[in-house]
């Protein structure tokens, strides 16, 4: 039986109006040098792979990106195909229009229905639905054939042509293909079977697309999961806009939803190809108040026999880190530390500060702890507001002391659980956690209950990226 070729798709790089922020659609507009350069290096990408066949759209951003990627790497007799069922999606009226200000005439929730949606309409113009039922019959008709005779094809075409495509051969529903995206920077092999669905795929980036996501580069995000973003669709997109580490809050919630969690994710690690840490935090002695909650102030440990149970789970089901709730001494920490170890575990133990006599023992805890986490919430109910940022600064100084990571938490970008964008004071908060020498940021109600989970990664990655070129050279970061 003769082995079946591979799909090896990428997007067009970046054209003179999408550094503008205008919809292209139909209209034929060329690269910008930065667009040539990034077509340069994702050509780079498949320099080690065989092209036998290269399809593109009759767009001369796609020729040009075509062209450039097999001229890097010296493939110069590949044989060629321009097809217009590969173009643009048709935007219609809307075409030159600037998206962000059309999200503002429009509304966020009816931008995104005509930006994302499978069938929404647009006025003189093409739904994905349309799209996909122009590309799919093409695919199947012209390129499938090629990679099941047993050569590898290259297919260089758009952002929703290309997920139109990405819709059937991974088999994404209407719903969910509002998540998928085709990001500039990167080429997908896909190994399919005959009738072109997916067995199995690769994603390579480029050095420029991974800049966002290098660990050694950037502090990273810690993600709260709950009933916004448990949807395996979310998640992934989440993932894929930033989020480095998932955080389930065991003071809510019950176990089968928390498996359930830790079951998607680990599914998607093995379809993107990363590894993504887990966080089990720990309720701790928390109590029921009035105002919300507290902790109970006669306690004499901070693990409870409720955490105890939640530490065996966490073990049985992988995690990577247990955070334990109203520290006050490093006895808590070396407590939780020994249970673990009773338990089989090799989890790491993060501190989080949120107390008065946590502060006075700080150098004892971070010294024991794996990592320690300024709790910004509890910690306010402790000490005045007015020196919370004076005390944040702090605990990520001892925290470098002791090359350990310290993270920092609580309302970060609190006004995007009701808003699609932060407040300006929150993105300036962040900035100061960054620049203060934070190694990682957390964002828990935005995308537990939030009507935006997705957006306040992308946001909170697009704030620390741009923060990072601000550090100073000096800081080293400790990441998770």
């Amino acid at each position: 039986m003769q082995k079946r070729g591979k799909l090896i798709i990428s997007r067009h790089q970046e054209s003179e109006w999408n550094k503008k922020g205008l919809w292209t659609g139909l209209r034929d507009r060329r690269l910008t040098e930065l667009g040539f350069k990034e077509s340069e290096e994702v050509g780079i990408l498949i320099e080690d792979l065989k092209i036998d066949y290269a399809f593109a759209s009759m767009q001369v951003r796609s020729i040009e990106t075509l062209s450039c990627m097999l001229n890097v790497c010296k493939k110069y007799e590949v044989p060629t195909e321009h097809a217009a069922a590969l173009n643009e999606r048709d935007y219609g009226d809307y075409t030159a229009k600037n998206k962000w200000e059309m999200e503002q005439i429009l509304g966020t929730e009816e931008y995104d229905k005509l930006r994302r949606g499978w069938d929404y309409p647009v006025p003189n113009g093409e739904t994905l639905k349309m799209v996909y039922e122009r590309v799919v019959p093409y695919f199947l008709d012209k390129i499938l054939v090629k990679i099941n005779e047993g050569q590898n094809v290259l297919v260089v075409a758009h952002g929703n042509s290309l997920r139109a495509l990405i819709k059937y051969l991974e088999n994404i529903s209407d719903d969910d293909i509002v998540y998928t995206e085709m990001p500039f920077g990167v080429v997908i092999l896909y190994d399919l079977d005959e009738k072109g669905h997916m067995l199995s795929k690769e994603v390579r980036e480029s050095n420029r697309a991974k800049d966002k996501n290098t660990k050694n580069e950037r502090p990273q995000i810690i993600a709260s999961i709950g009933p916004a973003s448990i949807k395996h669709a979310v998640l992934k997109a989440m993932i894929n806009n930033g989020m480095d580490v998932v955080r389930l809050n065991f003071s809510w919630g019950d176990l089968n939803t928390r498996m359930d969690t830790i079951s998607i994710v680990r599914k998607m690690e093995q379809e993107i190809g990363i590894h993504i840490p887990f966080i089990i935090d720990l309720p701790g002695p928390r109590v029921q108040a009035k105002t919300g909650h507290t902790y109970d102030h006669d306690l004499t440990s901070a693990i409870t026999e409720h955490d105890k149970e939640f530490i065996k789970f966490g073990i049985e089901h992988g995690v990577n880190y247990f955070a334990v709730s109203f520290v006050g001494t490093a006895a808590d920490i070396l407590e939780c530390k020994k249970i673990i170890e009773h338990l089989g575990g090799k989890q790491k133990v993060i501190a989080k500060i949120e107390r008065q006599i946590a502060l006075d023992n700080l150098d004892s805890i971070v010294e024991v702890a794996d990592a320690v986490m300024v709790a910004r919430g509890d910690l306010g109910n402790e000490v005045p507001l007015e020196q919370i940022p004076f005390i944040q600064e702090n605990i990520i100084k001892v925290a470098k002391i002791y090359n350990k990571p310290a993270i920092v938490a609580t309302q970060m970008l609190f006004s995007m659980v009701e808003h699609n964008e932060p407040t300006r004071a929150e993105v300036t908060d962040v900035d100061t956690a960054i620049l203060q020498g934070a190694d990682v940021v957390m964002l828990s109600d935005e995308t537990t209950i939030g009507k935006y989970p997705i957006e306040a990664v992308a946001i909170m990655d697009k704030i620390i990226t741009e923060a990072s070129k601000h550090m100073s050279p000096d800081v080293k970061l400790n990441l998770l």
